[in-house]
């Protein structure tokens, strides 16, 4: 019996880590300029995010969106990030599109 719950939780594990290794290739920082100005978004391997330098927000994969919303839950208010087929994200916003280029590591 402990045998099997002890293959059982390892074939869980696996399967987890498995899971989570998909969202790793969005990790990282991406900016986008407007008059000078760099606005940044950069998601942590912990599922958390800064969104133009605060802290304070958790990220998602949902197909082919990024979903940002707050990490305390107090905020019902998401963001809305497209994939673009070269990996970076898209955002419209007023009928603005602004590009955020991932960035080199």
């Amino acid at each position: 019996m402990k045998k099997i719950f002890a293959m059982m939780l390892a074939a869980v594990m696996c399967c987890l880590m498995l899971v989570s290794c998909g969202d790793s290739k969005y990790v990282g920082t991406y900016t986008y300029e407007l008059l000078g100005e760099k606005m940044s978004i950069e998601l942590k391997d912990d599922h958390k995010a800064k969104v133009f330098g605060e802290s304070g927000a958790e990220w998602e994969v949902d197909g082919d969106k990024i979903i940002l919303s707050d990490e305390s839950g107090k905020d019902d208010e998401t963001i809305e990030l497209t994939i673009n087929d070269d990996g970076d994200l898209e955002m419209s916003e007023s009928g603005i599109t602004m590009t955020f280029e991932k960035e080199e590591d």
